[in-house]
């Protein structure tokens, strides 16, 4: 389940995921960025995870969509998570993804990651 969080900056997608993520959830994000897209040139996302069950199929692939039609609109991602397997991917994922910095944050400096993804 992804919920949307405020993070305080309009071009600021703020989320939070804990559970399985299914297709109404994507819509959800899909339907934000299509509206923050119409405002700002680029976007920042904000995630906090705190458990994340798998993603179904149709998630997957619409996610990925989502991905490729405004990927050149992103510019950073913050990661606020205890989970080690996502801390130990999280550079991978920054480098599948070039000119979008990603960085990973325990929930312990979850301040100092909302500071990060602001400026």
């Amino acid at each position: 389940m992804i919920e949307i969080i405020d993070v305080g900056t309009g071009n600021i997608i703020g989320c939070k995921i804990d559970g399985k993520i299914d297709n109404d959830d994507i819509l959800k994000i899909s339907r934000l960025v299509d509206e923050k897209v119409q405002i700002y040139t680029k976007l920042r996302v904000y995630v906090e995870l705190i458990n994340l069950e798998g993603i179904s199929f149709e998630a997957l692939m619409n996610d990925l969509k989502l991905a490729v039609k405004q990927y050149s609109k992103f510019e950073r991602k913050a990661v606020v998570t205890d989970n080690k397997w996502i801390q130990t991917l999280s550079p991978i994922a920054g480098r599948l993804f070039p000119g979008i910095e990603v960085k990973c944050f325990p929930f312990a400096d979850r301040d100092r990651a909302i500071e990060w993804i602001r400026c």
